[in-house]
């Protein structure tokens, strides 16, 4: 049986549509691997099924992360993370990037709103990300929560779009083959949207 939790509030939602614009909302499936399941079911245990995301221009790119899991794959993506208890959806962004990759950023544009259906062995698992374009305002790209970031670095948009979504897709991750999807979508609509930066 599905699970249908959905622990954003939808009168912050639309708060924030109000401030940053209306996002365009995709649905996508994806098979994850075990390893995969497990965690998206950790964090579900925890309470939340959502992620923000944040793609944040700089230097004629965007800041991505890595993660030990992943280590020296040559994926990287941008980086994302969850409200704690009692926390705004915007306070998590802040802390979010901050904790991995060192950048103080503001929201600038709420880009797209993605609804997940992660498919595990036992049961489907419904899941949201809040995707936004942001800019840095103080700071120094080096994570800070090393544990979970292994890398922090700047990437344009032809190296996301390209080399590193080509290995997301052949990675045989779900998880990956949802975020080369939200990338290639993201960046449509920045050009739909006029808000595209040179790569």
């Amino acid at each position: 049986m599905a699970s249908t939790l959905n622990d954003i509030n939808e009168d912050e939602l639309a708060a924030l549509v109000d401030t940053y614009g209306t996002p365009k909302e995709f649905h996508f499936e994806a098979f994850f691997l075990d390893y995969e399941c497990n965690l998206v079911k950790q964090t579900e245990a925890k309470g939340r099924l959502h992620d923000i995301t944040c793609f944040i221009q700089q230097d004629n790119g965007f800041v991505v992360i890595q993660k030990p899991n992943y280590a020296k794959s040559g994926i990287y993506r941008a980086p994302s993370g969850g409200a704690h208890l009692g926390e705004s959806l915007q306070q998590a962004a802040v802390r979010e990037m901050y904790e991995e990759t060192g950048l103080t950023i503001q929201l600038d544009r709420f880009v797209l709103d993605m609804h997940l259906v992660v498919v595990c062995k036992d049961r489907t698992i419904h899941w949201r990300s809040l995707v936004f374009l942001a800019t840095p305002i103080g700071g120094e790209i080096k994570p800070i929560d090393t544990r979970e970031i292994f890398d922090a670095k700047v990437m344009t948009r032809d190296h996301l779009l390209g080399p590193v979504n080509q290995l997301m897709e052949e990675s045989g991750w779900g998880g990956f083959k949802y975020r080369a999807f939200l990338t290639r979508e993201f960046f449509k609509r920045l050009d739909d949207l006029n808000l595209q930066i040179e790569s």
